[in-house]
């Protein structure tokens, strides 16, 4: 295991599990933590605002993505407190997409990130995925430096709209078997 995986004594309590329908009210909080501590500039929310922000977090929402066959939330938590999570969406029988990864800024560099994504890859594969797609902004070095450690590799450079912004986005993909 790489030494930037290793369980530091911050993270060696931290559990990385599939979320469960009565997970979404703290994954809610937990999406709205993350906002307020990155900021709407920062890379990973380029494009949104507060107002989707808020959707995203509400709990019908969340309810509604738990319950999805289509998808599947793995997240990271320490005592009862989400500190970071992964989503994957089916987007074919065998593909499917890393539609999210984030880790509180507090946290990040322990290695959660990737946890996360080891996690969300074996889920993926149990459910019949072999080939998982990755975006992120194009000019996201930090990010896409990371897929790139956990595996993904660069296929083509796209434009994606986030609201009334057209963001470039690379997207990046990553063969589970």
């Amino acid at each position: 295991m790489k030494s930037e995986t290793k369980p530091t004594p911050r993270t060696a309590d931290v559990i990385v599990r599939v979320a469960r329908k009565g997970d979404a009210v703290p994954l809610g909080a937990f999406f709205l933590r993350a906002w307020k501590e990155a900021g709407p500039e920062a890379l990973g929310f380029t494009g949104a605002n507060e107002e989707a922000i808020k959707e995203i977090a509400s709990k019908e929402f969340l309810a509604s993505r738990l319950a999805s066959p289509n998808t599947r939330i793995v997240i990271a938590e320490r005592r009862g407190g989400i500190l970071g999570f992964a989503s994957i969406r089916r987007v074919s029988q065998r593909e499917g997409e890393l539609s999210g990864v984030v880790v509180l800024e507090g946290e990040s560099g322990r290695g959660l990130g990737t946890r996360l994504v080891r996690k969300a890859c074996d889920v993926a594969l149990r459910t019949g995925i072999l080939l998982l797609t990755v975006k992120t902004e194009a000019f996201n070095a930090r990010a896409i430096g990371f897929y790139k450690k956990n595996g993904f590799v660069e296929m083509k450079k796209t434009t994606e709209k986030v609201g009334r912004r057209r963001i470039p986005a690379m997207v990046l993909q990553k063969g589970l078997r």
